[in-house]
């Protein structure tokens, strides 16, 4: 699991997430706004202990607890995968370099920092962070591969390098 580009996406998900959680943890007060795209897209620093787009606020014992056993599961699943194709070591290193981002905030802040915060008129997406979207991009190409009918299971030691 561990060989191909698992581990340095994985790695370098990680760094770039809390390098970015750093920056704003010291440039921005909670809730401070700084339009980038004004009227579209902004940072805005947002203390998230709940789960995705901020449902359970106040339970960050339990969302942490959970991230763990989330993080398990997805080991135990992923086991069987065909590691030698090189879009499951990416997948699966944007997921997992995500996890452990958010995870170490809730570990470090006690809550989970999002800052990117995109809204139009009177609507807004919930605010999240590099962590989030690393997760988001690795489950939706996982779920897209297998609406294409392209399995990350092995198959009776079929192999493809892509």
């Amino acid at each position: 699991m561990g060989g191909g580009c698992f581990l340095p996406v994985a790695l370098t998900l990680l760094a770039l997430d809390q390098v970015t959680k750093l920056w704003v943890e010291q440039k921005f007060l909670m809730g401070l706004e700084l339009p980038v795209l004004p009227g579209y897209f902004s940072i805005t620093r947002v203390h998230n202990t709940g789960v995705a787009f901020g449902f359970g606020q106040g339970n960050n014992l339990v969302t942490g607890l959970l991230a763990v056993g989330i993080l398990l599961l997805a080991a135990w699943v992923v086991r069987d995968w065909d590691w030698q194709k090189r879009w499951i070591q990416w997948v699966t290193g944007l997921v997992a370099g995500g996890a452990v981002g958010n995870l170490v905030d809730r570990v470090r802040l006690g809550y989970v920092l999002d800052f990117l915060d995109f809204h139009y008129g009177g609507w807004s997406w919930p605010a999240f962070n590099v962590a989030d979207a690393a997760i988001s991009v690795g489950v939706g190409l996982v779920v897209w591969s297998w609406l294409m009918g392209n399995t990350p299971e092995k198959r009776g030691g079929e192999s493809e390098a892509n």
